[in-house]
């Protein structure tokens, strides 16, 4: 009766384990290291003679393994040249929202600058808010790669999400920017599939009926 009553008390646990445990998603991002050896899945904004977006090869940042990266390169003037991508419909929820990046700087002079933006989107498109606030401005002299991380909590009207990098010059002449980005990441806790749950009361009530019969 004693070891039914502890075995009873321990599947509990683990029923109640099942139920409430939150588990990671996979990454919300498509194309998320440019290992397709180019850009698809993301737009390019404000490109032009003197601002550009390509993929180099063998070039990897250091969060996930690989051999490419994008390589955003600005030297137009007062021009803003965007790396942008949604996320597909309806794949947020409310809650915690984790992002991850690698940026190595190339050049930066006359007021280039890397700004970051993380979009919270309602269903109609419409932007609720920026999730983490503005990140940056960056000023990325450094050859060597950064990762950046951080979180934020998506509201409840979020659908799904937006993230864009930008290249941006000043309006000084020989304004200039140029950065490489890789690894980009962004994932929520989501619950545990009820399945799972299921699993684990199903087997507890069978193994109570199971020992009350016996006892």
């Amino acid at each position: 009766m004693r070891t039914a009553i502890k075995t009873i008390a321990g599947l509990t646990a683990i029923a109640a384990l099942l139920t409430g445990c939150p588990a990671f998603a996979a990454n919300l991002i498509l194309n998320p290291g440019f290992e397709t050896g180019n850009l698809t899945d993301w737009l390019a904004l404000g490109t032009g003679t003197g601002a550009s977006i390509t993929v180099s090869s063998g070039n990897n940042g250091p969060s996930d393994p690989g051999t490419d990266s994008a390589f955003m390169d600005n030297t137009i003037p007062a021009n803003n040249l965007a790396l942008q991508q949604s996320t597909a419909l309806g794949d947020a929820a409310a809650g915690l929202v984790n992002y991850s990046f690698d940026v190595e700087g190339n050049t930066s002079v006359n007021g280039g600058v890397l700004f970051v933006h993380i979009w919270d989107i309602n269903s109609t498109g419409g932007v609720i808010d920026q999730g983490p606030g503005l990140l940056g401005p960056y000023f990325p002299v450094t050859t060597s790669w950064t990762t950046i991380s951080g979180s934020f909590t998506a509201p409840a009207s979020v659908n799904h999400f937006e993230i864009e990098f930008d290249c941006t010059t000043g309006a000084a002449a020989g304004s200039a920017e140029a950065v490489d980005i890789d690894n980009v990441s962004l994932t929520q806790a989501v619950p545990e599939p009820a399945s799972l749950s299921m699993v684990g009361l199903g087997l507890l009530g069978f193994y109570a009926h199971r020992r009350s019969r016996k006892v």
